[in-house]
């Protein structure tokens, strides 16, 4: 009887009710909340599993690109190894007991699978795509574990593509021999790093004497020029090793127009032409001759272009002028020409009318020059480039080969 009245007064009193709910409730409660912690922490995992996924593929893929003869075992073992190397850091410095790290060491590795595929077609070159999955149970905390869950799983796929994709074209490259083009870069030469220097030291007027000291050997803008055109040519021939897509061409110049390399299949004439710049030229700067040669060469109304490229039954090619100078248009003096300017400017209005696009490298150029070259590009953004050392001249060359023959390496999923 008493236990009876003790259960009914409790029942009755609202203090009471709220204490016996809140206790029923607790565990809901605080398992709510570690449901919460952990699907914002599982979110996290996903997104930084699937970042190393896209990594990965797109580490393989650019590889298999770029060596021409990886396999696809040996780009999906890349793959692999580059999704798993970070993944495994990560568990064996999360403070688990060393089994439970070996045991999820173990599962993601057989959770994790690459396959790379290699395709051809006809006179393209080879297009690489590498695709990866992989999943991961992430480890829940013990609030969660009210509702019997100790683990998540969370799954991701990625896959990217190497474009070598073998697009026709006809290049002409117009390139700057001026005297300033001897001048030094910021770049120290990495085989030959220093060099003796003759100084005046003398003392006495009447006692001339001559000293040599020890100086940075730096490398000159046409050394820059040559090695920075030189991996153009490469990128154009892993595009095209059969010389059946791209046609190239140049001119260089002084304050004079030199003789030109006329367009050519392949890359190997007009590198020829390129090393045989002098290598320390002289005279001043007027471009216009060589665009001129270039708009001339290119321009839709003159047909051997077009008929080259039907000769290999490319049914279509894009045209592209690539400018280069260190300077600005001074013809055969040292001050800056307007006119000369406004002639190169009016040709590049010219090409660009008729449907040619034009790079533009103003390498350590003034800003006369510089001017004229954003100008003449057919757009800033995408085809104008200041490169102000040799590695970024590098850069440039390398990657107006990539755009102009649309390869490159890309997530497509």
């Amino acid at each position: 009887m008493m236990r009876h009245t003790l259960f009914g007064r409790l029942v009755k009193d609202r203090a009471g009710n709220f204490g016996i709910i809140t206790a029923a409730m607790l565990p809901v409660l605080l398992a709510v909340g570690g449901v919460a912690v952990d699907l914002t922490h599982v979110m996290e995992e996903k997104n930084k599993l699937q970042a190393l996924a896209d990594s990965a593929t797109l580490a393989a893929a650019a590889a298999m690109a770029d060596k021409g003869t990886m396999t696809v075992e040996e780009a999906q073992t890349l793959a692999k190894n580059f999704l798993l190397g970070p993944k495994k850091a990560d568990i064996r410095n999360s403070g688990l007991p060393t089994a439970e790290q070996d045991a999820q060491i173990a599962k993601i590795e057989k959770d994790t699978t690459a396959l790379a595929t290699i395709a051809t077609a006809s006179n393209t070159a080879a297009s690489y795509e590498v695709s990866m999955k992989s999943a991961y149970d992430v480890p829940l905390t013990g609030l969660t574990s009210f509702l019997g869950f100790t683990a998540m799983r969370v799954s991701v796929d990625s896959k990217s593509a190497s474009g070598r994709e073998g697009n026709a074209l006809s290049m002409y490259l117009a390139l700057d021999e001026s005297g300033s083009m001897a001048w030094d870069t910021t770049t120290v030469d990495p085989t030959n790093p220093t060099k003796q220097e003759s100084y005046d030291c003398t003392v006495n007027w009447w006692q001339p004497k001559t000293c040599t000291r020890t100086v940075p050997n730096y490398l000159s803008k046409m050394l820059s020029l040559k090695t920075a055109a030189a991996v153009m040519f490469a990128e154009l021939k892993k595009a095209d090793p059969n010389s059946e897509l791209i046609r190239v061409g140049a001119d260089s110049y002084d304050d004079k127009t030199k003789t030109e390399q006329k367009i050519d299949w392949g890359t190997t004439a007009v590198s020829t032409y390129v090393n045989k710049l002098p290598a320390v030229p002289d005279g001043g700067t007027d471009a216009s001759g060589a665009m001129t040669n270039a708009f001339n060469a290119l321009k839709a109304a003159n047909a051997a272009e077009k008929t080259a490229h039907d000769s290999k039954k490319n049914t279509s090619f894009e045209r592209f002028i690539v400018l280069m100078t260190d300077g600005e248009m001074t013809g055969n003096s040292s001050s800056w020409n307007k006119t000369l300017d406004t002639k190169v400017r009016g040709i590049c209005d010219q090409a660009k009318t008729d449907g040619i696009k034009i790079y533009t490298i103003a390498f350590m150029a003034p800003a006369n020059g510089k001017s004229l070259l954003e100008y003449c590009s057919s757009g800033k953004a995408e085809y104008y480039y200041e490169p102000d050392d040799m590695t970024t001249l590098v850069e440039s060359f390398g990657e107006i080969a990539r755009k102009a023959a649309k390869t490159g390496t890309r997530l497509t999923n």
